[in-house]
């Protein structure tokens, strides 16, 4: 599958991951392209997490995570890890872009094992995630 990434290829502040390209869009949301074919793991989430951090320079903001090239899976470990507290302190809302419908399906079921400590929600159209995260960016945030 060939999905044009939603990181401008010109783009600044960039930060690469083993399995994350990540970016704070000028909308103030962050932006994480999981990379195809990688079984994310704790240290993955680790760094991760960090990562969104550093972009978000102390401010809980949304996350735009884009997984439809992802092929594969992360550990029990990983996702406890993104569902924990840690996230939470940088995640003010998550919207997780999936290839279809379907897939949107299945991971509502498997998210209910992995209850997050945010908002988070599964979207299959790039707009209407991007809508629902705009939503949660209060007027004065910057």
């Amino acid at each position: 599958m060939n999905l044009e990434s939603l990181i401008p290829a010109d783009a600044d502040g960039v930060l690469d991951t083993r399995t994350e390209r990540l970016w704070l869009h000028p909308d103030g949301y962050v932006i994480a392209e999981v990379r195809p074919g990688l079984i994310a793991d704790l240290d993955d989430a680790i760094v991760n997490v960090d990562a969104v951090g550093k972009l978000a320079v102390g401010i809980p903001r949304p996350l735009l995570l884009d997984m439809r090239a992802h092929a594969t899976s992360a550990t029990r470990e990983c996702r406890e890890y993104y569902a924990g507290a840690e996230a939470q302190r940088v995640n003010l809302a998550v919207a997780m872009l999936v290839r279809s419908n379907v897939s949107r399906i299945l991971g509502n079921f498997f998210l209910g094992l992995n209850r997050t400590r945010f908002p988070f929600r599964m979207f299959s159209d790039v707009g209407e995630a991007v809508g629902w995260l705009r939503a949660a960016i209060k007027p004065d945030r910057p």
